[in-house]
């Protein structure tokens, strides 16, 4: 545990954004290596099947690691204000109830999955594909996301050491899983599913038996902490803005999918592997600037506000210093970027797809590592309208400017809405922070 507004800043920056990068960077990259493995040792139609279902998971997580975000904001707080009998009580309250009401949900979700493919357009070729691969993580999703909900836990009590270890053990785990299944098993797609729910399982353990210690550090190991529908109206105050935020900027990608499935399989393949490119390259601001949402949190609870402009200043250059070089790499070296995850026979038009996307409009990304360095500002405020407003703007310019461009343009309207969308919520943010009336609230 760390109080992060204590020491230089950027010793303190560096120190706790290096583990939490590496941690996603490592969860990325057994996802980015099931994505390898179906391209090259399962082939296109692989590729596709997991490329066309993934708006829709990824919606899914994102309204659950959504919520968990919000409650690692009031953690923040209470960590800041040293109030830790409130943070056991807040843990293992939404702890419970989240992974109850995730099973229910994941339930239904199987119940009803050709509904949904329906609803996502999947190609009529590789729907079976598709099903294998969802029935298989959507029922271990309850253990994929106890991680990410302990994830933000741990940040909020300043501690990214332990979730970079849990991250490591997870992608060995799912590496070797994924790979026995496929290579010496033949499962076919879902041995990459099982690869990641036997990891997730492995993880929740663990995390189990770290926060037990964790509390007992606190000196609350003892305490008893029944469940309490009062700590969770406390906690939603945080939660629900955050959980409505997070599924706002992934419904766009949901709500667009379809379009992009009717493209056909070449644009649902190019899709998949974009979207992995997109997420690695995002992944290293997003946790860079979620060292800035924690010390901004924790400086709010211990009524620090002196320190919260230093704060986002080290935070966009952290951020800077640490993306745009991996962005530069990618979009000068497109083409052996692409082919890393295409085989040998791919069809020539999802590499096309691929390497023009990292060519003309990857760079523009940096435009959306600002955005989100507001996001997390406000976020760890707890100023959830000015952070639904930046998120919305940008969904929605997301969705109207996609909608009208790939009809004519294909899958490249969509990429323009994409980076419309940045520039939009970057600026919503930008206004707001800069002009925004959360100066005049606080004695600054």
């Amino acid at each position: 545990m760390k109080d992060l507004t204590k020491g230089n800043i950027y010793k303190t920056f560096i120190l706790f954004a290096i583990p939490l990068i590496l941690s996603s960077l490592l969860s990325q990259a057994y996802t980015t290596i099931d994505v390898i493995m179906a391209g090259k040792l399962l082939g296109d139609d692989a590729l596709g099947a997991t490329g066309a279902i993934s708006p829709f998971s990824t919606f899914v997580n994102a309204v659950f690691w959504g919520y968990a975000m919000g409650v690692g904001v009031y953690l923040s707080h209470l960590f800041g204000a040293k109030e830790y009998s409130k943070i056991k009580q807040v843990v293992i309250n939404n702890l419970t109830m989240y992974c109850v009401v995730l099973m229910a949900i994941c339930a239904l979700f199987v119940i009803f999955r050709y509904p949904i493919y329906d609803f996502l357009n999947v190609d009529p070729q590789i729907v079976e594909e598709c099903n294998s691969y969802f029935v298989v993580i959507t029922l271990g999703k309850v253990f994929i996301m106890f991680g990410t909900f302990c994830v933000f836990a741990f940040h909020a009590f300043g501690d990214s050491a332990f979730p970079l270890a849990m991250s490591s053990l997870s992608a060995v785990l799912n590496i070797v899983v994924s790979a026995a299944c496929v290579v010496f098993l033949k499962t076919g797609i879902e041995g990459l599913a099982y690869g990641s729910v036997f990891a997730g399982m492995a993880v929740t353990v663990a995390y189990i038996l770290k926060l037990r210690a964790v509390f007992m550090k606190m000196g609350i190991q003892g305490e008893k902490t029944p469940f309490s529908l009062e700590v969770i109206r406390n906690t939603v105050k945080y939660a629900i803005p955050t959980m409505i935020q997070q599924s706002v900027m992934y419904f766009g990608g949901l709500f667009l999918s379809p379009m992009v499935n009717s493209l056909g399989s070449a644009a649902s393949a190019s899709y998949t592997v974009t979207l992995r490119i997109h997420d690695l390259n995002a992944n290293i601001y997003i946790n860079s600037s979620r060292t800035l949402g924690n010390y901004v949190a924790q400086c709010y609870g211990a009524k620090k506000y002196h320190l919260l402009k230093k704060g986002v200043r080290v935070g966009l250059v952290q951020s800077a210093v640490l993306v745009l070089p991996v962005i530069l790499v990618c979009s000068l070296f497109a083409p052996w970027v692409a082919n890393v995850f295409y085989g040998e026979d791919a069809n020539p038009v999802s590499v096309g797809y691929t390497v023009d996307f990292l060519r003309y409009f990857l760079p523009f990304l940096s435009v959306a590592m600002i955005a989100n360095l507001f996001h997390n500002f406000f976020r760890g405020m707890g100023k959830m309208k000015a952070l639904l407003t930046m998120t919305i703007a940008g969904a929605a310019i997301r969705i109207l400017v996609s909608s009208l461009l790939i009809g004519p343009w294909g899958i490249y309207g969509y990429y323009v809405g994409w980076l419309m969308s940045w520039f939009f919520d970057a600026a919503a943010g930008a206004i707001m922070y800069f002009f925004g009336k959360w100066k005049k609230e606080l004695p600054l």
